[in-house]
């Protein structure tokens, strides 16, 4: 009798851990998901009217669920720029009276100059001109180009491109300095009133005339003077106005707020907007133009962070606040998530963790993983993670320790917050007009939302959550000069970089690697992961050739990849 009683008792206690799956209310995820990503709403861009439909479509099931508002709102907007374009009364002129009385040689603009994205929208200067050289500071190389010159302070600066060795030698430690962001740093530093970049080795990238819409603006004129190949010479003063062209509009960030009025609250976002008809040009397809409905990317994410505020109640999850938060701008740059934790609805140093659903909707019906990135950044999450309840035969969870990624949940980790990024995937859809909602698997997304539910259940009564650093890609800037136009296999926790996919007419396209293909060396450099990957990708540029290593079908092959 008392096996019968313990093997029922056994029965009951695994049918009550499925349980969580059961109470998912999938058919209003699929609703959420079918019309934020539907036609109506264009792709949902930052700023469009679009993007203002699913904020308010998000505020109103904020309200269903009874979730309050914070300052009296649902809404939290902050301004975009549309675009930037330099006008007519730009100029750089040069005398050699330091009165600014005399005759002025002057430039034309985009023929002899132009200003770069990080130059003021608005502001002038005037002022001698500084030869600085290349303008870099090294510690390594124990150099710096600034600390011969006394009183810099107010002078316009002229700043070679590159490195003095750039074309003999790519791999110097100079390679590591000599970016025009880090110079402008330098030169603001050491009291800058303008910047003036002049040409340097011919392999060094050249600032484009095209501006930055995003761009981290300074508040001081910055040029690219394409014509002063020899330098400017001593005694020569400079006039400088940057004028550009910058309409704004704005975005909207949707926060619904649970308060068990507890010292801690749990922020769980999802970006809800995409990247419309693909107008700023991070967009994989290739024919017209077309809406870019984003039902993966991210309406799947804003569905399941819907269901969570619905489900994330009551006796078992009152030990903590909750805070649900759509934000706009991610695919721009992550903006109002910055947008956000510089300016918190409730206090960052309030916020116990962050959650960050972004692409829950495409779990590979063969593959059956589950990505949660950032388990380096607590020592609970490991923890946690060897805890969670779940059937192994069809479901895999991997790991990646990283805080930082091209995802939300990097602007509250850079805040010393802990964050988990929960991501199904990438696909061949990713950023094309094809990915619909009729290919969502949502049989998948019940998986990963019980995993969620189950995660912050099991962290619910843990007094303190602690952050970590963790070991992150290099940030000198997810601007690459080259991309190979792959779509890396995130799932894939083997030695090197597995491909998902390959982009039509890229540099791997026509070297004819393939998806399945793993990367295990990339010129001299052995590729473990994708940290070395990105590392490799960031010390090349245009014209480069580059022997590669992949392993196909347990065969290693060597291709040529032509940049």
């Amino acid at each position: 009798m008392r096996s019968y009683i313990k093997l029922n008792f056994l029965i009951l206690s695994f049918l009550f851990s499925l349980s969580a799956i059961g109470q998912i209310d999938i058919k209003q995820v699929k609703k959420d998901i079918v019309y934020l990503s539907s036609d109506a709403l264009q792709g949902r861009q930052t700023g469009s009217p679009g993007e203002e439909l699913s904020a308010q479509y998000i505020a109103q099931r904020f309200k269903d669920l009874k979730l309050k508002k914070i300052n009296k709102s649902y809404f939290q907007d902050f301004s975009i720029t549309q675009l930037r374009m330099a006008k007519n009364d730009t100029r750089l002129n040069f005398t050699s009276d330091e009165t600014g009385q005399a005759k002025m040689v002057k430039f034309k603009l985009f023929d002899d100059f132009y200003p770069i994205s990080q130059a003021s929208n608005s502001d002038t200067a005037f002022g001698e001109v500084m030869d600085l050289g290349y303008g870099l500071i090294s510690e390594s190389e124990e150099r710096n180009d600034f600390e011969s010159f006394k009183d810099l302070k107010g002078k316009i600066f002229a700043v070679r491109l590159g490195y003095p060795t750039m074309d003999e030698d790519i791999h110097s430690p100079l390679a590591d300095v000599c970016s025009v962001s880090q110079k402008i740093e330098n030169c603001i530093k050491y009291g800058a009133a303008g910047i003036i970049f002049i040409p340097g080795p011919k392999s060094a990238e050249v600032p484009k005339g095209q501006l930055d819409n995003f761009a981290n603006v300074k508040s001081i004129p910055i040029v690219y003077a394409k014509k002063v190949s020899e330098g400017i010479p001593r005694g020569m003063f400079c006039s400088m106005n940057s004028s550009i062209y910058a309409p704004q509009v704005k975005a909207h960030n949707v926060a619904g707020y649970r308060n068990y009025h507890k010292k801690k609250t749990i922020v769980v976002v999802a970006h809800h907007d995409h990247i419309g008809l693909g107008e700023y040009g991070n967009s994989r397809h290739t024919g017209s133009q077309e809406i870019h409905n984003g039902a993966d990317d991210n309406a799947s994410g804003v569905a399941a962070m819907l269901e969570l505020a619905r489900t994330l109640k009551g006796r078992k999850f009152c030990k903590h606040n909750y805070l649900f938060l759509a934000v706009s701008g991610e695919e721009l740059g992550l903006l109002g998530s910055k947008f956000f934790v510089n300016h918190p609805l409730v206090p960052i140093e309030k916020i116990k963790y962050v959650i960050n659903i972004d692409m829950l909707g495409r779990m590979d019906t063969s593959k059956r993983t589950l990505i949660i990135n950032g388990t380096g950044t607590s020592p609970k999450w490991p923890e946690t993670i060897e805890k969670l309840e779940y059937d192994t035969t069809q479901l895999k969870i991997v790991q990646s320790k990283s805080g930082l990624g091209a995802s939300d949940h990097t602007s509250f980790y850079l805040k010393d917050i802990p964050v988990l990024h929960f991501f199904s995937g990438q696909h061949e859809d990713y950023h094309k007009p094809s990915d619909d909602a009729w290919k969502i698997n949502y049989e998948g997304m019940e998986k990963s939302i019980d995993i969620i539910t189950q995660f912050v259940k099991l962290n619910n009564k843990k007094k303190a959550i602690p952050f970590t650093k963790t070991k992150d890609v290099a940030k000198k800037s997810s601007k690459w000069k080259v991309s190979l136009g792959i779509m890396p296999d995130y799932t894939f926790d083997g030695t090197g970089l597995k491909i998902d996919g390959v982009s039509e007419g890229r540099p791997a396209d026509k070297a004819l690697l393939e998806s399945g293909d793993i990367i295990i060396q990339m010129g001299e450099m052995q590729i473990v992961d994708i940290y070395d990957y990105m590392k490799a990708l960031s010390k090349l540029k245009e014209g480069d050739t580059l022997e590669v290593k992949v392993i196909r079908d347990g065969n290693e092959l060597m291709k040529q990849l032509n940049f």
